[in-house]
């Protein structure tokens, strides 16, 4: 959390010290879409090998090393380099299969939830944010024996900081958020495009 703390003073002291060329005016309100990538690691070999200690088989694994993200959000100008925003998130499904002989399991993961941040321009189309977020994992898991499936889903309810910075010119941005304790199970590092209108 120490590196949180720093990046975030550093972006308080680059960003308030200049004026703005491209943040939503005072008043104004601005809408937006996002879309991007976010990494994830689901442990798939360590799971894998896990089943093949237990089971006394070789097991295979397919497993996403990622999934795409969509977000939604709206901004309003508090001040020329100063603004709120509030969003939605989504990912896609994140999945690892591993299978025995003609026997399989999947385990597959999204995340979601709402977030809302304070931005702080700079010039040059720099900006940096901070801000909390309000998301859930949902977890689906399903097991194939014999030719039969059986299925098990769950979620996890969580809340945390976020962090980032990004760049925007012409109704284009450029961005990289990090979520801490996304569903209060992992973090989620979010890189992505995004078009206001």
């Amino acid at each position: 959390m120490n590196i949180l703390k720093k990046l975030f003073l550093t972006l308080v002291l680059l960003f308030s010290i200049s004026g703005s060329l491209n943040a939503a005016e005072e008043g104004q309100t601005r809408f937006g879409i996002e879309l991007g990538w976010a990494p994830v690691d689901l442990e798939a070999e360590k799971t894998a090998q896990q089943l093949a200690n237990l089971s006394g088989s070789t097991v295979g694994v397919v497993y996403d090393t990622g999934s795409f993200v969509g977000r939604i959000f709206g901004d309003y100008g508090v001040s020329s380099n100063l603004s709120l925003e509030f969003g939605f998130f989504q990912s896609s499904s994140a999945d690892a299969t591993y299978t025995i002989g003609s026997d399989s399991a999947t385990e597959a993961y999204d995340a979601s939830g709402l977030d809302f941040s304070v931005v702080l321009s700079g010039t040059e189309g720099w900006f940096g944010k901070f801000g909390m977020h309000s998301s859930t994992v949902e977890g689906v898991g399903t097991i194939t024996i014999g030719g039969t499936s059986y299925s098990v889903t769950a979620s996890q309810d969580g809340t945390g900081p976020l962090l980032g910075f990004g760049f925007e010119a012409d109704d284009y941005r450029y961005s990289m958020v990090h979520y801490v304790d996304v569903g209060d199970t992992t973090d989620y590092t979010m890189f992505s495009v995004g078009w206001l209108f």
